[in-house]
């Protein structure tokens, strides 16, 4: 895996225009796995074109939907510290599709 400098809060509230060009702001930047993105498209708000455009530069590695879980776990946990409710039970969810895809890798 080679580092990726992420935006880290990717989502339609934090993407706007400056001077008539696409402008990203307001992040939460950290280096890590480029997949790690893609945790907050549940509630990005982003369209299938953005995904597919990100997918146009960045291609999907194999095995990423065994890893996505994860990503979407830690997201769903952090909306579950900010906000309370539903979140914790998706991130339960979440973490759960990691643990049967460890179990089938005998991890």
């Amino acid at each position: 895996v080679q580092p990726s400098l992420l935006h880290g809060d990717l989502w339609s509230g934090n993407i706007g225009s400056a001077d008539g060009e696409p402008s990203v702001f307001d992040p939460a930047v950290y280096w890590g796995h480029d997949e790690a993105e893609w945790g907050m498209s549940w509630c990005a708000s982003l369209g299938a074109g953005f995904w597919q455009g990100y997918r146009e530069l960045i291609p999907e590695d194999p095995g990423f939907y065994e890893r996505e879980p994860l990503y979407l776990a830690y997201h769903y946990m952090n909306h579950y510290n900010l906000f309370g409710g539903g979140y914790l039970s998706s991130a339960r969810q979440e973490l759960e599709k990691v643990a049967r895809n460890l179990d089938k890798r005998g991890a």
